[in-house]
């Protein structure tokens, strides 16, 4: 009877340092996932301040890409007229908006070279790189050329680059599209306005002196 008991007793402290490990195993268990948890919390808060600053630094780039834009097309900033400021910067943005969208040349169409459409397509898009640039650096010879009561002069000096663009396009049949050229001219006379009141400012300040 007691040999029973004896056997009986050892098999359920078996039975507990059974569950006793088990229950170690589980403790471990759990004490790892919540150490995997909170490195999972601290990854998913250091990405979310990495995808921050990303943001950051994509914002920080943006101004410099636009204006890259306009460089690669041969437009550079000069003295702005800054009474004109708000309508400079409108025509400004529209004039980059039409340069990436390739609104700002027209014509081309469908054009094949050696057999293939898309070399045809990738010549055009060069060629009309090319002559939007040309275009783009007269504007600017323009630009600064432009002297108080001298728009006349280079309202035609732009108007012949724009006849010159489309004359030598040849079967390309590429042209400055209107509202580009639009947009140039208004800005060659906004800067004429602009360099016209400061001549006139000069000459009142020295009547006044």
């Amino acid at each position: 009877m007691l040999g029973r008991k004896n056997r009986r007793i050892a098999e359920l402290e078996r039975a507990m340092e059974g569950l006793q490990e088990l229950l170690a195993r589980i403790g471990d268990a759990r004490t790892a996932q919540t150490e995997a948890l909170e490195e999972v919390d601290r990854a998913g808060a250091e990405l979310v301040a990495l995808r921050h600053r990303i943001d950051n630094a994509r914002a920080e780039l943006q101004p410099l890409k636009e204006e890259l834009t306009f460089q690669r097309a041969g437009v550079f900033r000069t003295d702005t007229a800054t009474d004109h400021q708000t309508q400079i910067d409108l025509i400004h943005s529209e004039m980059k908006t039409l340069i990436k969208t390739g609104a700002a040349i027209e014509g081309g169409g469908q054009v094949t070279y050696n057999g293939s459409d898309a070399t045809g397509r990738r010549l055009l898009e060069d060629w009309s790189a090319l002559m939007l640039r040309s275009y783009n650096c007269e504007a600017e010879n323009c630009l600064r050329m432009l002297r108080a009561g001298g728009l006349d002069a280079a309202l035609r000096r732009l108007d012949r680059a724009a006849s010159a663009i489309e004359r030598l396009s040849g079967t390309f049949a590429l042209r400055i599209s209107p509202r580009y050229q639009a947009l140039r001219t208004y800005e060659l006379e906004l800067t004429a306005d602009h360099l016209q009141r400061k001549a006139e400012s000069r000459r009142t300040r020295r009547i006044a002196s």
